[in-house]
């Protein structure tokens, strides 16, 4: 072990430490505050989820997991698979499958742990590794060869993921609000503000916290990250809500992040030529600026855009320009 990697190793640990200490203040604080609070679980869905004009909801075996997904457009055009981050669902892609089901067959997964997907109990069950066999198989057993691959966040991980494995299965590949693992895990040891910027990293290692810290006061998380821009509603970060209210649905979510979690990460060179676009929101408050710059040294074909106006959630948060930026890709390249 070197002397860098154990550096690292008592550092990220003691954020850990640090970061688990403040979180528990803060959620005595609030149960001192309101110590009665609890969730309201609703058992009908609100009324978003089940609307026919997003498509219709199936479930497919994957990699040995069951995928819910949402299916609309025609089965015969080329498929666009959209996959979301934390703490998101299927739901996250509403604006893009209303907007891009003319064209192709829209799909919106929920990755597994998530929504309606199989939820597995053991943490080694969210490694990179496999998620991306999750994505791999499911374009196989949507009967298709290749995909549009539009992602998110944690979504946007698996995508770079994939690509740099399985570049074969991509004729294109947008990445918003995201970045590719081994580079992140360079950036956050690297750089001062990307640390900062993820605190909550290092508190999700803990057991118990994570999750508590996130139901704090009904999940108000969502609002304080979500409500913004001109896409979200109170009535969208109920559906959200939904979801994360239901017993343990926080810990898979988490589990990403306990699974994947590396004090170094070797960073190699692509030059495969799948058109790929990589932007990020103006006011991103989760990754440092210097992301963009630097997928430009890991990629040969890369394209990177800012969207200005929007936060980390863009493809809620700025429907239409997101969606433009998409359109202008998808044009240059003919897909």
């Amino acid at each position: 072990m070197s002397v860098v990697v154990i550096y690292r190793f008592m550092l990220a640990n003691a954020l850990t430490l640090f970061y688990s200490f403040v979180a528990l203040i803060v959620i005595t604080l609030n149960y001192l505050k309101n110590p009665f609070q609890k969730s309201p679980l609703r058992l009908v869905p609100p009324a978003q989820l089940t609307d026919p004009k997003y498509g219709v909801h199936k479930y497919i075996k994957a990699n040995n997991t069951t995928i819910h997904y949402v299916d609309s457009g025609d089965s015969a055009k080329p498929l666009m698979l959209f996959v979301h981050g934390f703490p998101e669902f299927w739901y996250l892609w509403r604006h893009q499958i209303v907007h891009f089901n003319k064209k192709y067959r829209c799909v919106a997964v929920d990755m597994r742990g998530y929504g309606d997907s199989e939820r597995p109990d053991d943490v080694s069950s969210y490694k990179l590794e496999l998620l991306i066999e999750d994505i791999r198989d499911l374009i196989k057993q949507l009967g298709h060869d290749k995909c549009i691959l539009v992602s998110h966040d944690w979504g946007g991980v698996v995508a770079c993921r994939l690509r740099d494995v399985y570049p074969e299965v991509l004729n294109g590949l947008i990445v918003l609000g995201s970045t590719e693992h081994s580079l992140w895990v360079d950036t956050l040891y690297n750089n001062a503000e990307q640390m900062k910027k993820s605190w909550y990293i290092f508190l999700f290692r803990m057991p118990w916290i994570p999750e508590k810290m996130m139901q704090i006061n009904d999940l108000e998380v969502f609002e304080k990250s979500m409500l913004s821009g001109s896409g979200v509603t109170k009535d969208d970060i109920e559906c959200f809500k939904y979801w994360f209210r239901k017993p343990t649905a926080m810990t898979p979510p988490i589990n990403y992040y306990r699974a994947n979690f590396k004090y170094s990460a070797e960073i190699k060179y692509h030059d495969e030529k799948v058109p790929f676009l990589f932007a990020h929101g103006s006011d991103e408050k989760y990754l440092n600026s210097s992301l963009l710059e630097r997928m430009k040294e890991q990629y040969s074909v890369i394209e990177t855009a800012i969207v200005e106006g929007a936060g980390h959630f863009l493809p809620q948060t700025e429907p239409e320009k997101t969606n433009k930026l998409i359109d202008e890709f998808l044009e240059k390249h003919s897909l």
